[in-house]
């Protein structure tokens, strides 16, 4: 067989050795596939939005990932006044900019949840400001994506 060939020296040839070590991962792999099943339903509750308020609000969180992208390249560059701009971007003054239209429509834990978020990235500007050790801050941005999976996993805009 062409695994039992042998080369000069008592080994099988690389080639060879290559071969069955591919086909046995390969094989491992399809073992450890998981069935594709359905998707359990979506638990989460649905945020109706006319569209014009809906492409707003999403607009609003790419706000966030921007800010958060600035703040963490900012961070590893040791740049604390840039930290603190991008995080004021995200900030409660931008609040201001959310139509009364919206936030009457939105559900109160909702609008709790995205406050305290604006209100740690004010946190998180003062601590930048204040020249706060990297970790104080890391932790703050911890906690600031600790609200988006808290607010993704329990809300979302319904299309």
């Amino acid at each position: 067989m062409w695994w039992q060939v042998k080369h000069q020296n008592g080994w099988p040839p690389v080639s060879n050795l290559l071969c069955v070590s591919a086909a046995a991962l390969l094989l491992a792999a399809c073992e450890a596939a998981p069935m594709v099943s359905r998707p359990a339903a979506d638990m989460r509750t649905s945020v109706e939005l006319p569209s014009k308020e809906r492409e707003h609000f999403r607009h609003g969180m790419r706000i966030y990932l921007e800010s958060l992208y600035g703040i963490t390249e900012a961070l590893a560059e040791h740049k604390l006044p840039l930290v603190a701009e991008h995080a004021q971007k995200a900030g409660t003054a931008a609040v201001r900019e959310v139509p009364i239209s919206i936030a009457a429509t939105l559900p109160p834990g909702f609008l709790l949840l995205g406050m305290d978020t604006h209100q740690k990235f004010d946190a998180l500007a003062a601590s930048a400001a204040a020249r706060a050790s990297t970790k104080e801050m890391q932790l703050q941005i911890r906690d600031i994506l600790g609200n988006c999976a808290t607010c993704h996993a329990n809300y979302r805009i319904a299309q």
